[in-house]
C-alpha cells in the first residue's frame, strides 16, 4: 500500500517532510496510550492499550517501507540521502522503544506503578508533541534553523531531566524494594522507559547534524 493511500497528503507538500510528520504524529498517539497504559491498574485494560500501541508501531514500519520507495524512486532529495534515512530511522526507533516499554510493562505485570515511571513517560507525551513541532519546520531547514535548534534544545534538557528521575528511581528501588525479583522488575520497567527519551534525543541529535551541514 502506497504512503498517498495511507495518509492524506496536502498539494504541494513534500513526500519525504509528510513521512516525519505522519512518524512524528504516530509517537504522540502511541505515547499518549503509553501515559494510559501506566495510569490504570486493570491488567486487561493494560494489555488492551498495549495492542493499541503496537498497531502504532505497525502503522510506523508502513511508512517507513513507503518511505524507503519514494526514496529509492526520487532522482533529487532536499538533502543528502543518508541523512534523510538517518532522520526516517531515529524516528522509527523512538516509535519502537515505545512499544517496548508497553510490553516490559505487560511482561512483568508490575504490582504498582510508581510515580517515577509515570513522570517519565509524561515526559516522552511531551518530547513526541516536540518532534511534531520540529519536522513541521524541518522543510525549511534554514529559515528555520532557530526554532528547530530551540526545540532540540528543550528535548535535551527533558532527556537530562528524565536523568535525574530515573536516577532517583533506582536510588529509591534499591532502599525500598527488598524482593529481587520485585526489584529487578521495576529496573527493567524504569530502563527501557528511560531509553525512549534517549532515542528522542537522537532523532533530535540527527536533525541538528543535517542542520549544520546545511548552513
Amino acid at each position: 500500500m502506497g504512503l498517498n493511500n495511507l495518509f492524506t497528503r496536502t498539494k504541494g507538500e513534500t513526500p519525504f517532510f509528510h513521512t516525519y510528520i505522519k512518524q512524528a504524529e504516530t509517537s504522540v498517539v502511541a505515547s499518549k496510550y503509553l501515559q494510559e497504559l501506566v495510569n490504570t491498574e486493570d491488567i486487561e485494560e493494560r494489555k488492551h492499550i498495549s495492542r493499541l500501541i503496537k498497531k502504532q508501531e505497525i502503522a510506523g514500519d508502513e511508512l517507513i517501507h513507503d518511505f524507503y520507495i519514494e526514496l529509492g524512486e526520487a532522482f533529487v532529495t532536499p538533502f543528502d540521502r543518508e541523512d534523510m534515512n538517518d532522520i526516517a530511522m531515529s524516528l522509527d526507533t523512538f516509535l519502537d522503544f515505545l512499544n517496548r516499554s508497553a510490553k516490559t510493562i505487560i511482561m512483568y505485570e508490575p504490582e504498582k506503578i510508581d510515580d517515577h515511571i509515570k513522570d517519565i513517560i509524561d515526559a516522552i507525551v511531551e518530547d513526541s508533541n516536540l518532534l511534531v513541532e520540529l519536522f513541521k519546520l524541518v522543510e525549511n531547514l534554514k529559515k528555520n534553523a532557530a526554532n528547530i535548534t530551540e526545540i532540540c534544545r528543550k528535548i535535551v534538557h527533558i532527556e537530562h531531566e528524565v536523568d535525574s528521575i530515573f536516577g532517583d528511581y533506582i536510588i529509591y528501588l534499591f532502599s525500598n524494594v527488598k524482593d529481587g525479583i520485585q526489584l529487578l522488575k521495576y529496573k527493567e520497567i524504569a530502563q527501557v522507559v528511560e531509553d525512549a527519551t534517549d532515542r528522542c534525543k537522537d532523532v533530535s541529535s540527527t536533525v541538528m547534524c543535517v542542520l549544520l551541514k546545511q548552513s
